[in-house]
């Protein structure tokens, strides 16, 4: 066992000997202060949550979700395929972990359930590893994608979809598709709604300290406590390890050593596909027999629920194969997470981008865009993953048929890189193309935060941390710096006519503007429903997060002068006229949230779970994203759950997270940072020092 310590503001810091013991600190920490997280990460890919917990819809469908794609299963078949030195990582993980959570014992959220969730072991973790890569990533494809065939069966124009997602359309066939809109997705419950994440770097002879900045900022659920990140600190012999780690899972997902730094934003590859299977195509030449596989999903204080999942060669039926046309769907994300997890794992150790690169092209059940820099000048990109190599001439945006399959896969050096060393790299979920010509991403976000980031890195010869944090914390909005002078000229006079014509494109929580520009653009929306669906696109701009996804789809027509012309133009004039007498106000009153527990969330206030609520500053076009989505029924925020800042002339990070350090509700640093992140502030993270104060681990962190 490593020894712990802590610094001045209680982060804990781990010294270690080597990296055999700086996992087992780190377990043991995520065991000890962020136990329930872990808890509920690894039984969620087990499939066990309704079991020990309750019966609730939304933890249902993850069980549902987790045995649909075997996750279970597919966590026993890797448990031994894990690679030295990685495997030895992974079991002082989870030894420190076991140890943490002995210690702590039961979380306080679980005990008036009376509730026990299973300790993690190998397989568990691997199942976790894939439901993290799914959830809200290649889920959020599968539903979008599913979205357009409910669009077509809900009566959309298919020549209006096919202008929205050009050219991903071309060769399908909307009237045999609208026939497949009732069936239905087996939706995982209110987590499918990632906005986006930015990641930059700058080279050494743009950094006032002759060495590279990198600057991340993963968005992710951000109105939960505890936080989706714990921090740590690491002294690994002559190194160090800094940055965020997810409770449940061994490595770190966005920080940096002695020598490297790393961040990734979401690719929004496309790497999971529906194909139409008919009942007749079963056993037939390409469609191996359907394979059944029978499950009993456990339910507290109900009966085990039944089911029975159908497999084909390309993928697990939505409804039995004897029902005529069904939709299949497959992830190539599922394969290889041993390789997956002994990457994240091996990361820390690198010395250089050249060899991060190389340890992560192994890392293919995550779509990413990584950005690394190291103190030897270079900065890089990375794009990791597995992406499906298509038949030709079908974009895998819409259900393929019988003709149409998987030839192989884009994966580790097939993938796009690219290093630099005097200039800028900059990553926030865009689209990137193979060197054979084929598109990675079909439902890629628009280029409204990169090119905002491009243009604040170009506007100064040399940055810093504060420079980077200006650009971190930035709220102009490039999606109304377009759109604006289009709508103001048809606006009839009225309060949002004047709130936009004085409106600096900013989305500050005082700003009137912004408010008058979202009843503007919701309205515009709206008008365009007649078009693609009626009643069934306002439902879902209302209870999904497809606002989200198809942004940029939405905005290619709404930028389109053709679109203002003609009976479609004439709708759009009406929705204008219909809001202009609106009375706009602050954003920060529009736009709030409350930071809820992760388990008691909602109890009354003298419970002391929950914080807020707070204004949310950002739009989804933001580079300091803030969105608020209502998903399945349930209120998600997402915005900046980490923001880093790496100056590798120095041996220290930047930070800010929405939440705190220990995961007990009743600690002094349950929320510490919550106000600080709230205000835009960052505090310093840096490796820790052989005189820091021993941690008491039987003690609240700041308590």
């Amino acid at each position: 066992m490593p020894r712990l310590c802590r610094d001045a503001a209680g982060t804990p810091g781990i010294l270690a000997a080597s990296p055999l013991e700086a996992y087992h600190g780190l377990g043991f920490l995520h065991g000890r202060y962020r136990g329930l997280q872990a808890l509920l990460i690894t039984a969620a890919g087990r499939g066990v949550l309704a079991a020990p917990l309750l019966p609730r819809a939304d933890l249902l469908r993850l069980d549902v979700l987790a045995r649909r794609l075997d996750l279970p299963g597919r966590g026993r078949a890797e448990a031994d395929r894990v690679p030295e030195p990685a495997a030895s990582f992974l079991d002082a993980y989870l030894a420190g972990l076991h140890r943490g959570l002995a210690e702590a014992g039961t979380p306080l959220e679980l005990r008036p359930l009376f509730a026990h969730l299973p300790l993690p072991d190998r397989a568990s973790i691997l199942a976790a590893l894939l439901l993290s890569a799914y959830l809200g990533l290649a889920e959020g494809q599968e539903r979008m994608e599913h979205a357009l065939i409910e669009a077509l069966a809900a009566g959309a124009n298919p020549a209006l979809l096919e202008r929205m997602f050009h050219p991903h359309l071309a060769g399908w066939d909307p009237r045999r598709l609208a026939r497949l809109g009732a069936a239905s997705p087996a939706a995982s419950g209110r987590v499918g709604s990632l906005g986006g994440s930015n990641a930059w770097a700058v080279g050494g002879e743009r950094a006032a300290g002759g060495k590279p900045i990198l600057a991340g900022d993963p968005h992710l659920q951000i109105n939960q406590l505890p936080a989706v990140f714990f921090e740590i600190r690491a002294r690994v012999g002559d190194g160090y390890w800094l940055g965020a780690t997810i409770p449940g899972l061994p490595g770190i997902a966005v920080g940096r050593n002695r020598h490297v730094a790393w961040s990734g934003t979401f690719a929004c590859a496309d790497n999971v596909d529906w194909f139409v299977e008919e009942a007749s195509d079963a056993g037939g030449p390409g469609h191996p027999e359907v394979v059944v596989r029978e499950v009993e999903i456990g339910r507290r204080f109900r009966r085990p629920l039944k089911l029975s999942f159908f497999d084909t060669g390309r993928g697990t039926l939505v409804g039995p194969p004897d029902e005529g046309a069904r939709l299949a769907s497959r992830w190539a994300g599922l394969d290889r997470a041993a390789l997956s997890l002994a990457a994240h794992l091996e990361l820390p150790l690198a010395t250089s981008v050249t060899d991060a690169g190389r340890i992560l092209q192994r890392a293919q059940a995550h779509s990413l865009h990584f950005v690394l820099a190291d103190t030897g000048g270079d900065i890089c990109y990375q794009q990791l993953g597995r992406v499906p190599r298509r038949s030709a001439g079908w974009s895998g945006l819409y259900p393929g048929d019988a003709g149409q399959h998987w030839r192989g896969f884009y994966e580790g050096e097939s993938l796009p890189q690219a290093t630099s060393r005097s200039g800028a790299i900059v990553s926030a979920n865009e689209a990137r193309i193979t060197t054979d010509g084929a598109a990675l991403a079909t439902l890629a976000q628009p280029s409204y935060r990169s090119d905002r980031i491009t243009a604040m890195l170009a506007a100064q010869s040399h940055h810093d941390r504060r420079t980077m944090a200006e650009i971190q914390l930035d709220l102009v909005s490039l999606q109304a710096v377009a759109l604006r002078p289009r709508l103001l000229p048809l606006l009839p006079p009225g309060a949002l006519c004047r709130a936009l014509t004085s409106w600096d494109c900013r989305y500050d929580v005082d700003s009137v503007g912004a408010h008058a520009f979202e009843i503007v653009y919701g309205a515009l929306l709206s008008a365009l429903g007649a078009e693609l669906g009626g009643d069934w696109l306002r439902a879902k701009l209302d209870q999904s997060e497809l606002g989200v996804w198809w942004l940029s789809a939405f905005d290619r027509v709404l930028n389109d002068d053709a679109t203002w012309l003609g009976m479609r133009g004439r709708s759009l004039f009406r929705a204008l006229a219909a809001v202009s007498a609106r009375t706009p106000r602050p954003w920060g009153e529009v736009q709030e949230l409350t930071h809820r527990n992760l388990v008691l969330g909602g109890l009354p206030r003298y419970f002391g779970m929950d914080r807020g609520p707070y204004p949310l500053p950002g739009s989804k076009a933001t580079v300091r994203q803030g969105n608020v989505l209502t998903v399945d029924g349930g209120t998600i925020a997402v915005g900046p759950s980490y923001r880093m800042i790496a100056d590798l002339s120095a041996d220290d990070l930047w930070t800010a997270l929405p939440g705190g350090i220990d995961g007990d509700p009743r600690a002094a640093s349950y929320a510490c940072w919550l106000p600080a992140w709230h205000r835009g502030d960052y505090h310093r993270v840096a490796p820790p020092e052989l005189d820091e104060p021993e941690l008491d681990p039987f003690a609240p962190l700041g308590g």
